[in-house]
């Protein structure tokens, strides 16, 4: 399978990137992962640790020239603010896709396996698009996308996780 994610920080040796994905991205036992840069750089990536209860998932690349991402306070969101979600939906034959909607809901409980406090919005997210990032008209990340409500009835309903969640859990991770 195909997902998205950001590249958060670089660790303390200055050895490796640490890369924000999804939990339901990278849990699927024995399998490799991989992670191509929008620079088009092709890197083998270590799983480091996953959380199912918030969908979060973190693995690392043996480099340090990938470019880090901006993140901002999903906390100071406002329903209604422009945003964008940027990912691979389909995987990498749509790599790098931009999409831009608006904030539907900030503090929105969706339930699933777990319960999970998201960012409602209505960017447009596929399959693929699991861990890429939600940004802020700024260029900031404020959360993670996750998932979205895929049903004949329903249209625009994508939900990321808020970096206010995400970040104690990578710290964690």
């Amino acid at each position: 399978g195909e997902g998205s994610g950001v590249a958060m920080s670089i660790d303390g040796s200055g050895k490796y990137t640490y890369i924000i994905t999804c939990a339901h991205v990278i849990s699927e036992k024995g399998v490799t992962y991989g992670v191509l840069t929008a620079e088009k750089k092709n890197y083998e990536a270590e799983l480091v640790a996953y959380d199912v209860r918030t969908d979060i998932g973190v693995l690392k690349v043996e480099a340090t020239d990938i470019p880090l991402a901006e993140f901002g306070d999903s906390k100071s969101l406002r329903v209604g603010e422009t945003i964008y979600a940027i990912g691979n939906p389909g995987g990498s034959e749509f790599f790098g896709s931009f999409t831009d909607g608006i904030i539907s809901a900030i503090d929105r409980s969706i339930s699933g396996t777990y319960t999970m406090t998201c960012i409602q919005h209505n960017a447009a997210i596929n399959p693929g698009n699991s861990g890429g990032a939600l940004v802020n008209s700024a260029g900031q990340v404020i959360g993670i996308n996750s998932s979205k409500i895929a049903a004949t009835d329903y249209e625009g309903m994508g939900f990321a996780v808020p970096m206010s969640i995400v970040k104690p859990v990578v710290d964690s991770l």
